[in-house]
């Protein structure tokens, strides 16, 4: 094939993908990826579980947020941690406000049970939709 010419523009030049890129040390980055991944527990050597809260008022989804992650009994049980709330990266679609928590837990802990402890005793507010995403390929 042809050759090209490619332009990248970063605002962090030293970022390790840009730094691979630019050597060609793909198998370098990979190393050093999972090394990172591995020190801070993120799959695949932990687990995550995505819980996005929506509705039409931001406020009822970070009210809920809010008292979901003070409420965190049963996560604690299996050692997970709760990050958030926190806007979405997306942070409204079709008129739905966004609002994520993130859990983190070790490998081999029951997340899903924990989970489903969690939010049992949990009364959705009218208007307000939770959606949980184990192990999220995507944080959007």
């Amino acid at each position: 094939g042809e050759q090209g010419v490619a332009l990248l523009q970063t605002f962090q030049p030293e970022h390790p993908v840009i730094r691979a890129i630019l050597t060609g040390d793909e198998e370098g980055f990979w190393r050093a990826e999972a090394a990172e991944r591995r020190a801070a527990g993120m799959p695949p050597y932990g687990r995550l579980a995505g819980i996005i809260l929506s509705a039409p008022e931001a406020r009822a989804a970070f009210d809920l947020g809010t008292h979901l992650a003070r409420n965190d009994a049963a996560l604690r049980r299996i050692g997970a941690q709760i990050y958030g709330p926190a806007p979405a990266p997306i942070a409204r679609i079709r008129g739905r406000h966004r609002v994520r928590l993130l859990v983190k837990a070790a490998k081999g802990a029951p997340l899903q049970a924990a989970i489903r402890d969690w939010l049992a005793p949990v009364k959705l507010p009218a208007q307000v939709r939770l959606v949980v995403d184990i192990d999220p390929q995507s944080f959007f």
